[in-house]
């Protein structure tokens, strides 16, 4: 076999297999790297029977009907090592990465979902894929106010340290990526190749989210937008997130498709209420009473994600220190008597969110206890 670099053997196996995730991974807890996987399906005796060799094999019933045909086939008779090799003086020349599986920067939360990309290519600032992510998905043929909460809810998350993900569609998508930019960084993930954009006319958003964070796609360079792409695009946008909002959503729209990857994956989902008999209402409503978070603004996500966050919020402007009487709002919450939240975020001078998201992490460490009607005191301290 010619001497090939590995990454080139990772767009190859990519090529094969973007469709069969859950296949490649299992090739790779068997052969490590996608060059001893070619180097062994090449040189496969066409009789081999798979059937018998299962437990020599490792792998699943379920993936080894498809491996024993079509998928050995397909390693035995690829011929697109030029085009393979012409991507990675693409990635080269153009900045785009390509984080493949066993990459460190691979991002951590995508990793444990149960199909996982074999590879991310990226522009952009791939450290943001590292940070807490929110995702806000919704409907392309939005209202006017459903943009404008879009917008808001990203502004606000984006402010307090949050990644809003989204996947760069006309509407809801659009809005959301608009208001994080104006506070921090966003993520838009792609149902076409890195170098399709589409839409076409999203060519200057695409530019902007570039540089105030990063664009995403799974899919080999080249591939059209064809519509079986954006499910699949779907699950990725909820599995970099800790949390996806719909913002808006017709019955069947592909936002709800988000949403239920999001509950396979463990995730939280919160819906926007809207107008009761609206047609933008209806997907919403649905996930309302199915179990979906209701939020408004924020505020409202941020108070319910907080007890997932492994330490005080990513922004760094407001929490982190070790001391406790160093926290933003602890002088103005007292051990005896009680506060109104009205009044912590009039004192402190922050903002509603920042307040809330400050308030969520001390009642998660234990320092402060939240009582009925939004009322807040210091909790004494053991000795």
């Amino acid at each position: 076999m010619k001497q090939r670099s590995e990454l080139v053997f990772w767009l190859a196996f990519h090529r094969i297999l973007c469709q069969s995730p859950r296949v490649a991974r299992s090739l790779l807890e068997l052969y490590r790297t996608p060059s001893e996987v070619f180097r062994s399906l090449t040189c496969l005796p066409s009789n081999k029977n798979i059937y018998e060799d299962k437990e020599e094999w490792r792998l699943t019933p379920e993936v080894t009907k498809p491996l024993s045909t079509n998928i050995i086939t397909a390693f035995k008779t690829f011929n697109e090592w030029e085009l393979c090799e012409s991507d990675v003086k693409r990635c080269d020349s153009e900045n785009i990465h390509v984080i493949t599986f066993d990459d460190p920067s691979y991002p951590p939360l995508i990793k444990e979902i149960a199909d996982p990309p074999i590879l991310l290519m990226v522009k952009g600032d791939r450290e943001v894929l590292q940070g807490p992510c929110i995702s806000i998905v919704g409907a392309r043929k939005a209202t006017s106010h459903g943009k404008d909460v879009a917008f808001e809810i990203g502004r606000d998350l984006a402010r307090e340290g949050f990644v809003v993900v989204s996947g760069m569609a006309y509407g809801i998508d659009a809005a959301a990526h608009h208001g994080a930019m104006e506070e921090g960084g966003t993520v838009a993930v792609w149902g076409s190749g890195i170098d399709r954009c589409y839409p076409a006319v999203f060519r200057d958003l695409a530019h902007k989210i570039e540089k105030k964070g990063c664009l995403v796609s799974e899919f080999p360079m080249g591939t059209p937008p064809d519509r079986w792409n954006f499910p699949q695009r779907n699950r990725i946008i909820s599995g970099l997130s800790l949390g996806v909002v719909i913002v808006e959503a017709a019955a069947q729209s592909g936002s709800l498709i988000t949403a239920r990857f999001a509950l396979e994956q463990g995730r939280e989902v919160f819906a926007v209420p809207g107008p009761a008999g609206g047609t933008m209402s209806q997907g919403t409503h649905m996930l309302l009473r199915s179990g979906a978070t209701f939020v408004e603004r924020a505020e409202d996500i941020l108070t319910s994600i907080a007890p997932q966050l492994p330490s005080p919020s990513k922004n760094s402007r407001h929490f982190g220190s070790d001391d406790i009487n160093d926290r933003p709002l602890i002088r103005h919450i007292p051990f005896d008597g009680v506060i109104l939240l009205d009044e912590i975020i009039r004192e402190s001078g922050l903002s509603s969110a920042e307040v809330m998201t400050e308030l969520s992490v001390l009642v998660v460490e234990g320092v402060i206890e939240e009582l009925p009607g939004k009322q807040y005191r210091r909790k004494k301290q053991k000795m």
